[in-house]
């Protein structure tokens, strides 16, 4: 549960209580009015990992370098074709583009969960990021409503079943040796099913708040507005505590942003080339989707190192303290913009493959990449 960084709003005590536990960036403040917050991330990290948080993990430049001079360009632009293809992601039938787009935002609003992955796999065969996919595929199979009102109409009985999640474990007698009243405690997922029943109910309630009908209709208008990737993340993390991936590390604010700038990403994909208004200019300089896996791909690489004390804790598959998971993640970002300067520097003999050396791409790649067999043994944060 180390990756989950959700910000908690106003009226959340009509929320489930892990929702409210799992709020643990309450209370960082956003970064000052009219900042670019694509800008805000890369700065915000790459300053706390050059000072509180290089205690904790250092980046390293020859790495990087060492890196790219070794880089496997035709791996990279297969993987990242393969992540981009919406066609295989969601092999859905979509009345409209509205709807496609809606379930697209919503899959990336719940990318959460990794630290419940070990029980995941152990209750039904499937990790974190799979566990959201089946859901939400499940839901829009289901014609299941999910504009503003659906959201919030969900029940915690209807997460556990599109999503596959038991709200409870093994019946046992309540007596010993006596087998006429049977009870069961709650599973060790049910957290996670309030979780995210919480992040739906949360963004279905400030949506209808704020006058739109679903999640994609906000995104529609504030892509009419400017179409940029910057301005659309700045609305979303503005709009949405469960976006508001950040933290305050020793009197630092460190933005992460992970999940409004996937959506935007993933927004830029699909719709980019058939309406301009998702053709972000910009979808260059946003920087890594960072979450459980990325890091760990990174300090495989050489390119990001760890203390002793936190390598000790991920090898042992020890949860981090959040103070640690974000040292992590800001310092795979820091580290990435090496990869991304030197690559594409005058320096460097890599020659230009047709996809772009960006943040972005990297994460796609890294993604992928460590979901191969012999990687996928790697411990994640």
């Amino acid at each position: 549960m180390s990756i989950i960084s959700e910000i908690s709003g106003d009226g959340d005590s009509l929320l489930p209580l892990s929702w409210t536990v799992a709020c643990t960036g309450n209370g960082v403040s956003l970064p000052p009015a009219k900042s670019n917050y694509l800008e805000s991330v890369r700065e915000s990290t790459a300053k706390f990992i050059s000072s509180a948080g290089q205690t904790a993990v250092s980046i390293s430049p020859d790495g990087a370098k060492h890196y790219v001079d070794h880089f496997d360009m035709v791996k990279f632009e297969k993987y990242v074709k393969h992540i981009n293809s919406w066609t295989h992601q969601l092999p859905l039938v979509f009345d409209s583009m509205a709807l496609e787009l809606n379930l697209i935002a919503l899959l990336d609003l719940l990318q959460l969960g990794s630290g419940f992955r070990k029980e995941l796999h152990a209750a039904a065969g499937r990790g974190a990021s799979d566990t959201i996919r089946f859901g939400c595929i499940s839901l829009h199979i289901s014609q299941t409503a999910l504009d503003a009102k659906g959201l919030q109409a969900l029940t915690l009985g209807d997460v556990s079943q599109h999503f596959g999640i038991p709200l409870f474990g093994e019946e046992r007698p309540m007596v010993e040796g006596s087998s006429a009243v049977m009870v069961s405690q709650a599973s060790l997922l049910r957290p996670l099913a309030e979780i995210i029943l919480g992040c739906l109910h949360d963004t279905g309630k400030r949506l209808e708040q704020g006058g739109f009908s679903s999640l994609a209709d906000f995104i529609i208008k504030m892509c009419s507005e400017l179409p940029t990737a910057a301005h659309l993340v700045e609305k979303l993390v503005s709009a949405f505590p469960s976006l508001r991936d950040a933290a305050e590390i020793d009197g630092q604010q460190v933005y992460l942003f992970k999940k409004a700038q996937l959506i935007a990403h993933d927004v830029c994909q699909r719709f980019g080339k058939s309406d301009p208004k998702f053709a972000f200019p910009d979808i260059g300089d946003m920087t890594l989707f960072a979450d459980n896996v990325v890091p760990a791909m990174m300090q495989h690489h050489g390119l990001i190192v760890p203390s002793d004390a936190i390598a000790a804790k991920i090898n042992a598959g020890q949860e981090l303290t959040l103070a640690e998971t974000t040292a992590m993640r800001a310092a795979s970002i820091a580290a990435a913009q090496l990869v991304v300067d030197y690559a594409n520097s005058s320096e460097s003999a890599l020659k230009p493959g047709d996809i772009a050396i960006n943040q972005a791409t990297l994460d796609n790649y890294w993604w992928h990449e460590g979901k191969d067999p012999e990687l996928r043994v790697l411990q994640r944060l």
